[in-house]
């Protein structure tokens, strides 16, 4: 192979992989998870539960810091426990497939707490809940749409027990004082 077909043929891959990922042509930021490159309903439910579970704790600490409201404190530590655990147990059955899952909420999930840091009081805890009643709606929806298309034993077992957790969860926000 010539000197000039070998740098076109790596240019392409390196365009093509950066496509795939959702990317473009710049040199990646970080180490890719499994689904920035996988279609696969297992892997995306994993990621998307996972992004969901790591947005709870965040925004949760963060109600910690600025709510003077002891139902959305109280709230708040519940989530951060019991998200705590399920992405502990999430992980551990990615690590096990040899699944990567991001260690991060996505970036729409970051956008929403960097509005949270902007507010306080009254308005802090109405955003607070809308956010958790939002995002546990979502992630309600998430796990049965999963539970229809999945395939994995495993996974699949993993969200029939989130299940009713989650929707404990959204419940429970939509009882929070304010907004």
């Amino acid at each position: 192979m010539n000197k000039r077909l070998a740098v076109s043929a790596l240019t392409l891959s390196f365009a093509l992989s950066t496509a795939f990922a959702g990317g473009s042509a710049q040199a990646p930021l970080g180490p890719v998870t499994t689904a920035q490159v996988s279609n696969d309903s297992d892997v995306l439910a994993m990621e998307v539960m996972s992004m969901s579970n790591l947005t709870e704790i965040t925004t949760s600490q963060l109600a910690l810091q600025k709510s003077s409201n002891p139902a959305i404190r109280a709230f708040a530590q519940q989530m951060i426990t019991e998200h705590t655990k399920a992405q502990a147990e999430l992980s551990s059955l990615a690590a096990q497939k040899g699944i990567r899952i991001t260690d991060k909420p996505g970036a729409d999930q970051r956008l929403l707490y960097n509005r949270l840091t902007t507010l306080s009081g009254a308005a802090f805890d109405a955003a607070y809940k809308n956010v958790q009643v939002n995002g546990h709606a979502m992630t309600l929806a998430l796990i049965q749409t999963y539970r229809s298309v999945g395939n994995d034993p495993q996974g699949l077992a993993l969200a029939a027990k989130m299940q009713p957790v989650v929707a404990r969860h959204l419940e429970e926000a939509k009882a929070l004082p304010g907004g």
